[in-house]
């Protein structure tokens, strides 16, 4: 892409198709992609990590639209690189192998993009990990193929999966709670306690919860950012009606 020129909704399906990724072809992510990652066609050298490797379309597509991006994939059974780009060997499942593979990772990550075991319990443990130490400030976080939340007794990947419509360990129920965390400000102690210990039983760091600055959810897709330093400022300031509100029983 062109520096500051704006990727259309046309432009991305256009490129994804091209690619074979399903990103287009299946899930018509193309409709709500480009306008939050807008701003990454501002930025030169950064880094981009996709989970799951599938048949290599992902980077494919990501080495089109972003050309001075360098492009990391996590996969548990690919390892390979060439020019822009390299498979690291990462369970997302295991804490500890995510960490070897974020010490390889040589750029700042301004895009991560989950589309590995979607399992929700990975997807949320996964998002803990990265989200707070590889992400950059105002970057993008994107967990795809949240359909598996809805499962109610279902297998993919050698995983199973068993949740619903409001099962409390799904990634979008626990996502959900991010919601309520970035009005934490507004929130009596009491209830702000309660919420954190929601988080952390669902499988959230309430660390990395309390670094989002916006929670997007979609058709089968749930887009979060990254505050940064000016964001993080409203989030921690007393809140002016706190005396009348935010009184505990």
């Amino acid at each position: 892409m062109a520096a500051n020129s704006r990727l259309t909704s046309a432009e991305f399906k256009q490129i994804g198709d091209r690619c074979g990724t399903d990103k287009t072809l299946q899930h018509g992510y193309h409709r709500f992609y480009p306008a939050h990652l807008a701003p990454l066609s501002q930025l030169n050298d950064f880094g981009i990590l996709e989970i799951g490797y599938g048949e290599g379309s992902s980077i494919s597509l990501w080495r089109a639209l972003y050309p001075r991006a360098f492009v990391y994939c996590f996969d548990r059974d690919v390892e390979d690189e060439g020019e822009g780009y390299r498979v690291i060997k990462a369970d997302q499942s295991s804490p500890e192998s995510l960490s070897l593979a974020i010490a390889k990772i040589e750029h700042e990550v301004h895009l991560v993009v989950d589309d590995g075991s979607h399992n929700p319990a990975h997807q949320l443990q996964t998002f803990s990990h990265l989200f707070s130490s590889l992400l950059a400030p105002q970057g993008v976080y994107i967990v795809e193929d949240i359909e598996t939340s809805y499962w109610l007794d279902g297998e993919l990947y050698g995983y199973a999966t068993h949740y619903g419509l409001f099962n409390h360990w799904s990634a979008i129920e626990a996502f959900k709670l991010i919601v309520d965390y970035t009005n934490r400000s507004f929130l009596a102690p009491c209830d702000q306690s309660q919420l954190e210990y929601r988080l952390a039983m669902v499988g959230l760091d309430p660390q990395a919860s309390a670094l989002v600055g916006s929670v997007t959810f979609a058709q089968n897709f749930v887009v979060l950012s990254k505050a940064d330093a000016s964001d993080m400022a409203y989030y921690d300031r007393p809140y002016v009606y706190g005396e009348r509100s935010q009184r505990c029983p």
